[in-house]
């Protein structure tokens, strides 16, 4: 009898084990609040965190603060009073975000960062950082740069996103360290924010030309619809050809420009990943697990000699 008795209890534990678990069991809710999603990056973070969460059992809610900070603060608040489980923020502004963040923090709801960082201050009240290899990416356009133009003096334009964001400070300083590296003497004439828009870049790239008529050798924006911007402001003022613009994202847009030769050069982006890293790590805190303080998709730099290799990851 107690034989028996041992025999169902483990046959019973076995199909605990072997069945599936059911899709309200595993049910947990992130909450997402974008910097902008205004942006093909922000939408293919989207489609991997959908993806992602499709597998691992989240609902996942999306909010939209349209780039205004004090927005993003109150629906991170939203995100507080639905009692998410895992809160995911994509800062608009570093330090603008500590204050909400910490009350998540208070409240008892892990908070992730995601594309653009918290202010240091900020950092103890995140379990990580999701994002790309923005340094990384930097110092591959900033070693394109020097195989271009070697040691050569050269004067160079940033258009970058918005002030003191994570991947606009790091993709700026990435390509600073390969240039020091090389040794090489570029001179950054401007380094201005566009707000990752094409048009603001356009704008900025036509007042910078009537500034400096002969004095611009390249420009780095730091992300590739601005750079898209930027090439259509040097084709309107006649300066096709001879400018080199270098970008970061791998968009569909810039991969043709490479092709074509209207563009020198960018590092890939793998924003679909940080939506599925983002949606692990989630799942990850929700089960208790420990990870890493940054989880960060990988890059790789694609010029005309290699744009052929890369293409299907053009996204």
């Amino acid at each position: 009898m107690k034989k028996n008795l041992l025999f169902l209890l483990f046959c019973l534990a076995f199909m605990a084990l072997v069945m599936p678990v059911s899709a309200e069991e595993g049910t947990f809710d992130i909450c997402v609040v974008h910097n902008s999603a205004d942006h093909p990056s922000i939408t293919a973070i989207v489609q991997g965190m959908n993806d992602e969460a499709a597998i691992f059992g989240a609902n996942v809610t999306y909010f939209d603060p349209a780039a205004d900070p004090q927005k993003q603060a109150s629906m991170i608040e939203d995100c507080i009073a639905r009692q998410a489980d895992v809160i995911v923020v994509n800062c608009v502004d570093p330090t603008a975000a500590v204050a909400p963040i910490k009350k998540a923090f208070e409240a008892g709801i892990p908070v992730l960062t995601q594309n653009a960082d918290v202010a240091p201050e900020g950092k103890e009240f995140t379990y990580a950082f999701v994002g790309s290899q923005s340094i990384d990416q930097g110092y591959a356009v900033g070693k394109m740069m020097v195989e271009k133009f070697g040691d050569k003096e050269a004067k160079v334009v940033i258009i970058g996103g918005n002030p003191g964001q994570t991947d606009y400070v790091n993709r700026v300083a990435g390509a600073e360290m390969a240039w020091a590296e090389a040794n090489a003497p570029y001179e950054i004439i401007s380094d201005q924010p566009a707000g990752w828009s094409k048009d603001k870049a356009l704008t900025l790239m036509t007042d910078l030309l009537t500034r400096f008529p002969t004095g611009i050798d390249m420009v780095y924006a730091v992300d590739d619809p601005m750079a898209i911007g930027v090439i259509e402001a040097i084709k309107a003022a006649g300066y096709e050809g001879e400018i080199a613009v270098y970008g970061t994202n791998g968009n569909v847009d810039a991969c043709e420009a490479i092709k074509n030769g209207d563009m020198a050069g960018t590092a890939l982006q793998m924003s679909y990943l940080v939506g599925v890293y983002a949606v692990r790590a989630a799942y990850d805190i929700n089960q208790g697990r420990l990870i890493s303080e940054e989880i960060l998709a990988p890059t790789a730099p694609i010029t005309i000699d290699n744009i052929d290799e890369w293409s299907d990851m053009c996204w």
